[in-house]
Order: structure tokens, then sequence, then C-alpha cells
């Protein structure tokens, strides 16, 4: 107990040095430009509804065989009165209901800014916390570095198919499609990564803010890819006049959802069996689990006998125990300080596995 003491005395005297959040410009401008996007697509689809707005008429090939819409122009192609199966027939495009996707698109980008500025505004926590989340970020790093590279290469070979049997319009969607959904899984890996220091620190402090802190983080991924998938969708409509191309668009994005998810799964067993490998190689690997062992069951004893003392009413030693155990959770924090830094490539592996599940 005197060796903890004075370790703990020890680690008091050193000054502990607090990383703080930084302000992303870049986020805070994004909020005003997607923002802005809202408004204006909320007044376009306005004056859509009251008859100002733009007239986008679509020709398709009909797969039925019923009435022209009423919703078409009145001139058809051959100047038909109904839909015939394989015959070319002309609408306007539900302007309002795109304009409105891509309002809340707008919406949904707009609070991935905000949840992003408040998230990097949270302290980061120590210097040795900062330390291990860069050593995490840099494995992801990596892995993304790798794995970039290879979904490219199966996306030039598969929109070389797509553009020889579709044309230039499938092709332009399956091209967008797949470039936000990296750019999806992209930003929202590195917004995991930011958020799990920072996370870490808060949750030692405020029970209330991490929870916050971890729905921010959280939230990022998902509004990020929904966001864009939907915004997405909606301007390639607007764009190619033809929902027969939109199935590019799906195709690109399941391309790379796919590539992502099995990359991350490998990746993190990779990562998990390396960690095992050098934990199990460490020689005083036997000598740790005795210490973390020992300190656990002295941190149960002292909190068996504190309890104890309170239901007897004997409550004066109350201070003593906790500052007890204090010192021994601080112990045991330095213990693990001191593993291996390729341990925390577990972690790395977590990371990637869920977070590009979710983007």
């Amino acid at each position: 107990m005197e060796e903890a003491a004075d370790a703990a005395e020890a680690r008091n005297t050193e000054e502990v040095v607090i990383v703080e959040g930084v302000f992303s410009w870049f986020a805070a401008w994004m909020m005003m430009l997607w923002l802005v996007v809202c408004i204006c697509s909320i007044t376009m689809a306005i004056m859509t509804f009251q008859g100002d707005g733009i007239e986008r008429i679509s020709e398709e090939i009909s797969f039925v065989m019923q009435q022209s819409p009423p919703y078409g122009p009145p001139e058809q192609p051959a100047l038909a009165n109904t839909r015939e199966i394989n015959e070319a027939f002309r609408y306007h495009l539900p302007q309002v209901a795109l304009f409105y996707s891509m309002a809340a698109a707008a919406l949904g980008l707009f609070t991935v800014s905000f949840f992003a500025n408040s998230m990097l505004l949270e302290t980061q926590g120590t210097t040795r916390a900062v330390d291990i989340n860069m050593l995490i970020a840099e494995g992801v790093q990596t892995y993304m570095s790798r794995t970039f590279p290879v979904i490219l290469l199966f996306l030039v070979s598969a929109g070389g198919y797509v553009y020889v049997t579709s044309g230039w319009g499938t092709l332009t969607c399956f091209g967008a499609g797949a470039s936000l959904n990296l750019a999806s899984a992209w930003l929202g890996i590195r917004a995991g990564v930011q958020g799990t220091s920072r996370l870490a620190t808060v949750m030692g402090e405020n029970l209330r803010r991490s929870v916050q802190l971890g729905m921010y983080t959280g939230a990022i991924g998902g509004l990020l890819s929904t966001s864009l998938a939907l915004g997405g969708m909606a301007g390639m409509w607007f764009w190619a006049l033809d929902t027969s191309l939109l199935s590019g668009f799906g195709s690109g994005a399941c391309l790379v959802s796919f590539y992502l998810r099995v990359g991350g799964g490998i990746f993190a067993k990779g990562a998990e069996l390396g960690g095992d490998l050098v934990g199990e190689m460490s020689e005083s690997k036997v000598d740790e689990e005795r210490k973390v062992f020992e300190l656990q069951q002295r941190m149960e004893n002292i909190a068996k006998t504190r309890k104890e003392r309170v239901q007897k009413g004997l409550e004066d030693d109350e201070e003593e125990a906790l500052d007890q155990l204090r010192m021994l959770e601080e112990e045991m924090h330095d213990m693990c300080s001191d593993l291996h830094p390729i341990d925390f490539l577990d972690e790395v592996g977590e990371v990637i596995c869920d977070l590009t599940g979710t983007c």
C-alpha cells in the first residue's frame, strides 16, 4: 500500500497536459453552404408547386399499357393518347418531390457539419490519449490508402462494362454513386477516429456530455451516407431525365460498400491476430497479468469492506477507502498505458469494421 501511495504521489507531482479541441473552419463553411442549398431547394419547390418552376420533361420507354399520365405534357411521341409497351412516352419530372429531397439532403449535411464541429471542439484528452489516438489514426489511414486503390481498380473495370452495355449516362451515374460512397466512408471513418479520444476523456467527466458526444460521432457517418445518397439520387434524376440510368448510381454505391465491408472485416481480423500475437510474445506478459489480477482483487476487497462498513453505519474511514481505490485505479491506468503500441491495432480493426459497415 505504501508503494502505491508513493507512486500516486509521484504521479500527482507530474504536470498533466490536456490537449484542447479545435475549431474547424471547413465545417463552419460547409454549414453555411448547405444552409443556402436547403433554402434554395425549398424556394424552388415552392415555385414549382405554384407553376413557376423550370420545366423538365423526361422521355422514357413504357413497360406497361395504360393511359398517359395526367401530369405529362400534351405533346406525346407519335401523338399517342396511351402508353404502349416498348414505346416512348413523356412526363414532367416530379420536381416538388425532387427539390424537397434535395432540401432534406442539404439539411442532413448541415447537421453533419454541425455535429463534426461540435465533436472537434471537445477536449482531446491527455497527451498520452492523443498519442494513442494518433496511432489508431495512422493505422486507419494505412488501411484506407491500401484499400482505395484496389477499389478504384474494380470501379474502372466495372465502369468499362457499364459503358459498353449502357452508355455514358449510366456510367456517369455509376461514377457519382461510387464517388459519394467513397467520400462518405472516408469522412465517416475520420470522424469516428477523431471522436475516440474525445469520447474517452468526456466519459470520465460527465456522463450526459459523453452520451451526447457519442450520438454526435455516430450520427456523422449515418447521416452523411443517407444525405449524400438522397441528394445524389435526386440530382442525378434531375440531370439525366431517365430513371433507367439511376441503376448505375445504386450499382456504384453498392460495389464500393461491398469491398469496404469485406476489406474492413479482413483488416479487423488481421489486426486482432496481430495484437494477440504480440501480446503472447511479450516477455512481461505473465508478470503484467499477475499484477492486474492482484490489483483487481485488492480493489474488490476494498470496495466490499467499504460497503460492509457503510451498512453498519461506520463511515469514519470512508474518505480513506476512496483514496485507496483512486490510487489503485491510477496504478492500473499506468500499467495499461505501458502496453505495446501494436496492442491498439485491435481497436483500429474494430473502428474500421464498424464504420465501413455504417457508411
